[in-house]
C-alpha cells in the first residue's frame, strides 16, 4: 500500500475518532441536561426563596420554575394556597395555570432543552412530553433567541380558565379522580416577534396521581 493511502487511512481514522468523541460529548451534555431538569422535578427541591408572604419558591409536591417571571410567583402563591385548603379544584386550576405560565414563557430560558412546566406533567408521560416539546413548540426557541435575544421572546402576561370535574380517567390500570381545565391565555407585546402567532388556548385533563394533580391530557384546540 503507498504512503499516500497509508496517510489518508490514518486522516480519515483520525477524524472519525473526532467525530465519535465529539458525539459522546454532546451526548453527554444532552443526557446532563435532561437530568438537571428532571432533578427540579419534585417539591423540597432548589434553594427555597421567599416570595413575601410567608411563601416559598417550594411545597409539598412542586417547585416554581428557574428565572420566576411575577405571574409564575403569583400562580405559585395560589397553588400553595390551595393545597393548604386542600381545595381539589382549586389545586387543578392552578396547576394549569402555572403550567402555562411556566411552559409558554420563553424570556426566562436558555435554550430549546429546557422546557418549562414540565413537573406539572403525569410522571410516565414526562420523557416523551418532552422530547415532543423540543420538536413542537420549543423547536425554534434557540433560533429566536440567536435572532432576536431572550428578552424579547414570549413572556405569558393573563390566563383565564374554567375548571369542571370531568369523571374518572383510566391510564393503563389507574383510574385516577380527573378534572377538565379549559384555558386562554395572553403574552406581552414584543417588538421582535408577532406573539399572535403562538397558542393562546388549551384544553387540559388534570388527573389527582395519589396526592399530586398532574396533566394527562392536553389539546391546543377542541373540535
Amino acid at each position: 500500500m503507498s504512503k499516500s493511502k497509508k496517510g489518508n487511512q490514518a486522516i480519515n481514522g483520525y477524524l472519525l475518532l473526532g467525530i465519535m468523541v465529539i458525539s459522546i460529548v454532546i451526548t453527554l451534555l444532552f443526557g446532563y441536561n435532561i437530568f438537571s431538569v428532571a432533578t427540579k422535578k419534585g417539591g423540597g427541591s432548589g434553594t427555597t426563596v421567599d416570595l413575601g408572604s410567608g411563601s416559598s419558591m417550594k411545597n409539598d409536591y412542586y417547585t416554581i420554575g428557574n428565572n420566576p417571571t411575577e405571574l409564575n410567583k403569583e400562580n405559585f402563591k395560589a397553588l400553595t394556597s390551595a393545597l393548604k385548603e386542600g381545595d381539589d379544584l382549586k389545586i387543578a386550576d392552578a396547576v394549569v395555570r402555572n403550567f402555562i405560565a411556566e411552559y409558554y414563557t420563553w424570556i426566562n430560558k436558555d435554550g430549546n432543552y429546557e422546557v418549562g412546566g414540565i413537573q406539572y406533567i403525569y410522571g410516565p408521560k414526562y420523557t416523551s412530553f418532552v422530547e415532543e416539546s423540543r420538536w413542537g413548540f420549543y423547536k425554534d426557541l434557540d433560533l429566536y433567541i440567536t435572532q432576536y435575544g431572550r428578552e424579547n421572546l414570549l413572556e405569558v402576561d393573563s390566563i383565564e380558565t374554567k375548571v369542571d370535574y370531568a369523571a374518572d380517567y383510566v391510564i393503563g390500570d389507574q383510574v385516577l379522580k380527573a378534572y377538565y381545565v379549559e384555558a386562554t391565555w395572553t403574552y406581552k407585546s414584543s417588538s421582535k416577534i408577532n406573539v399572535d402567532e403562538f397558542q393562546k388556548t388549551g384544553y387540559f385533563t388534570v388527573a389527582d396521581n395519589n396526592g399530586r394533580f398532574e396533566i394527562v391530557r392536553m389539546f391546543d384546540k377542541y373540535d
